[in-house]
């Protein structure tokens, strides 16, 4: 319990002392005078906080054992702790003999050494991750800062100081060692500050520059007034060392705190730019200080012109190295982006590189280079010696197990070639391995699905001769099933025919002895007009019978012609309005005579038509329209569109449902079928009326009209736009016309 509660209080101490220390100090140099005390109140505060530095260190190291920064942190405390022994050696001879030691002393060796202590450790900080190809860009940009900062220090500082107080050389070449190695261990910092990427390291590393800084700035100051022999303990410039240590005692602290960031975080884009562009910075500016130096004394410095040549050619060296380490960094991120294993081998099968798959495949988390490749990863029957001699020679291929670390295997075909191509004994051997896992699966797949589909085709061709032998049969059938349709379609066109040729001899008997009767009724009215009224009715009725059977006898011979092929139409030039008053006139002395109105003009174009044909559609359709049309009017109408005629009959009655008007067209097809029904019809006008169109080239539709009846419109093509057809051959068709068939 005390040591928990004294690493919790060792902390707080290590922040508020020093602190304490550097504030009291600095109120006393300000505003108190000087004295031997304050003399002695200064050194005791520096070495007590180099000390503490030393110590907040060594914590930070222990809290970071395993790591790579944990040496670091060691050589930092090393480099305060002989900080603080020089200190407590002036301390020592100021309390004795009321004066500092000598220059130079064994102080001065121990600063010295410290000195060194620092650079080296922030030379060396790691970073992460590391790059192994990178070690030689890193120290060659180490020994470049280092050495331009040395020679800067010279030409700038000691150079001048030298040539004004040349009997001192000696003194002033100690006191410019400080300010040197400072100015050395300020510069690596910031290089350390730029690669780092973890915040505890980047906050630990910025104390550390801030440090850095305040060291440079002390030692400046004790140079100077070392020179002039004018510096004792207690001066107002003792506060800088004591907030240098300060600041290192925050970093050491900070460091050893845990890291919220990321384990593999590395710095900034610009951050690492800005690094890779400081030693090219300080290589310029020791040749462009040299360069201005000579052109000001008129006297060129031979060991600054010598550090400019030689820092040109590392510069030039480690531009090598960093096209280097950019080619190289672009083949190892190829190498550890694939997807294959590749690794590096002695001449006696130990690892010594792996890329990221290798360690997938073969389940190596945490594992070391240089593990035995026979032992791990090869089974023992395999002849390794002799794949390896022969490997180190020409190379050699093949197939083989690999055996993961949990003990389970995996077929794999490795490739083993010399390192450079060149061969030898105790040649490195560089090797690349292709999983085989699902290849192999992918055939165990494809095998058994050959094997399936080969079942499915010997399972297929059975059932294609089953299916043969049965086609065969039914094909059988089906011709038998054809020859008696053939025949029953022979027998039912001679049927046909019979029928044709009796309904047509029927209504052919039929025509002469209506015909009589009708001029006989015509001839019996006419002669009596004594007989009373019932007995005209009577006889105007069988007369209006006979006429209508008379209508229905000579559509059935129409229908039979059409039929047969034998309706014989002429194409001529025929007046719409001329075949339209011809049919109206047929219903002189009928009721509905009154309702027709012909509103056609006379000079409509004339339509290629056959006379005949085209009276008997106005007939059908004007009948038509007195049976269904009701009392209202019948217009006659007409309009030329285009190269046709089109023609308008419009009744007044109920019209024609919409899923009718195309159905009234088929013959047989009437909307009232009762028996009852009031007007009685046989289905055969608009069948023969679309019939006799279409032979003519033209056709029918029905329509709602404006009145709300039912609008027959049909249409022909102008005889002025259209050429006549060719005659087809047919049998009893005379050459001047059309023998009009089936349509």
């Amino acid at each position: 319990m005390h040591r928990a509660r004294n690493r919790r209080l060792l902390p707080v101490v290590a922040l508020l002392a020093p602190a304490l220390l550097a504030g009291g100090y600095a109120v006393w140099s300000l505003w108190g005078s000087e004295s031997s005390q304050r003399a002695t109140f200064a050194l005791t505060a520096i070495l007590t906080q180099q000390a503490l530095a030393a110590l907040t260190a060594l914590r930070a190291a222990r809290a970071m054992d395993g790591s790579p920064a944990s040496r670091v942190w060691r050589v930092l405390a090393t480099a305060w702790l002989l900080w603080s022994l020089g200190s407590s050696l002036n301390w020592g001879a100021w309390v004795l003999k009321g004066e500092l030691q000598g220059i130079p002393s064994v102080v001065d060796l121990l600063h010295l050494a410290g000195s060194f202590s620092l650079a080296w450790a922030l030379a060396t900080y790691p970073v992460n991750p590391p790059e192994r190809f990178g070690r030689l860009r890193e120290l060659l940009d180490v020994l470049v800062l280092t050495l331009a900062v040395l020679t800067l220090t010279w030409l700038s500082l000691l150079r001048p100081v030298l040539s004004v107080l040349g009997a001192q050389s000696i003194l002033i070449l100690w006191a410019g060692l400080r300010p040197a190695m400072a100015a050395v261990a300020l510069v690596l910092a910031i290089r350390a500050i730029l690669l780092v990427g973890p915040r505890r390291e980047a906050r630990a590393l910025l104390f550390l520059g801030g440090s850095g800084a305040l060291t440079l700035a002390a030692s400046l100051a004790w140079a100077f007034w070392t020179v002039s022999d004018g510096y004792l303990p207690g001066m107002a410039v003792d506060v800088l060392p004591m907030g240098a240590a300060l600041l290192a005692t925050w970093a050491a602290l900070s460091a050893s705190q845990p890291d919220r960031g990321s384990a593999g975080e590395t710095g900034s884009y610009g951050r690492r730019r800005v690094e890779a562009l400081l030693p090219i910075a300080f290589t310029y500016a020791v040749v462009g200080f040299t360069i201005l130096d000579a052109s000001l004394t008129g006297d060129i410095d031979r060991g600054g012109l010598t550090v400019s040549i030689a820092l040109s050619v590392l510069l030039v060296a480690r531009q090598g190295v960093v096209a280097g380490q950019n080619e190289m960094r672009q083949y190892a991120s190829l190498l550890n982006a694939s997807g294959d294993l590749a690794f590096i081998c002695d001449s006696e099968g130990r690892l010594r590189l792996f890329n990221p798959a290798f360690v997938a495949a073969l389940g190596l988390v945490g594992a070391q280079p240089r593990r035995p490749l026979l032992g791990d990863f090869i089974p023992p029957d395999t002849p390794l010696a002799a794949i390896l001699s022969k490997a180190r020679t020409e190379g050699w291929t093949g197939e083989t197990l690999l055996q993961r670390q949990d003990g389970t295997s995996f077929p794999a075909v490795l490739t083993l070639r010399p390192v450079g191509g060149i061969p030898g004994p105790d040649s490195l051997i560089a090797g690349t391995g292709v999983d085989l896992t699902h290849i192999k699966a992918r055939e165990v797949e494809l095998r058994t699905a050959l094997h399936e589909v080969a079942a499915a085709r010997a399972d297929l061709q059975s059932l294609n001769s089953e299916l043969e032998r049965k086609v065969e049969a039914r094909t059988e059938q089906l011709a038998k099933m054809v020859d008696d349709l053939d025949r029953l379609n022979q027998e039912l066109r001679d049927l046909d025919k019979l029928k044709t040729e009796f309904v047509a001899l029927v209504s052919h008997e039929l025509r002469a002895p209506l015909t009589n009767i009708r001029s006989g009724l015509e001839l019996l009215l006419a002669g009596n007009p004594s007989f009373d009224e019932t007995v005209r009715d009577s006889l105007g009725l069988v007369e209006e019978e006979a006429a209508r059977l008379g209508r229905f006898v000579e559509a059935i011979l129409d229908l039979s012609a059409l039929e047969a092929g034998k309706f014989l139409l002429h194409p001529s030039p025929v007046s719409p309005w001329r075949a339209a008053q011809v049919a109206v006139d047929r219903f002189r002395g009928h009721p509905a005579r009154d309702q027709m109105r012909l509103t056609m003009p006379a000079d409509v174009p004339d339509a290629l038509a056959d006379e005949r044909a085209l009276g008997s559609v106005f007939f059908h359709l004007l009948d038509n329209a007195v049976k269904y049309g009701g009392p209202g009017p019948i217009l006659i109408g007409s309009r030329s569109e285009g190269d046709r005629v089109e023609v308008q009959i419009e009744d007044s009655g109920p019209g024609i449902p919409e899923a009718e008007r195309e159905r009234v067209f088929e013959m047989f097809h009437r909307l009232d079928s009762r028996d009852d029904r009031e007007v009685y019809g046989h289905g055969l006008g608009l069948h023969l009326v679309r019939r006799m169109l279409r032979a003519m080239g033209g056709d029918i539709l029905a329509r709602v009209g404006r009145n709300g009846g039912t609008q027959m419109v049909f249409w022909l093509p102008r005889a002025d736009a259209a050429r006549s057809p060719e005659v087809p051959a047919a049998e009893s068709s005379s050459a001047s016309g059309w023998a009009v068939g089936s349509v």
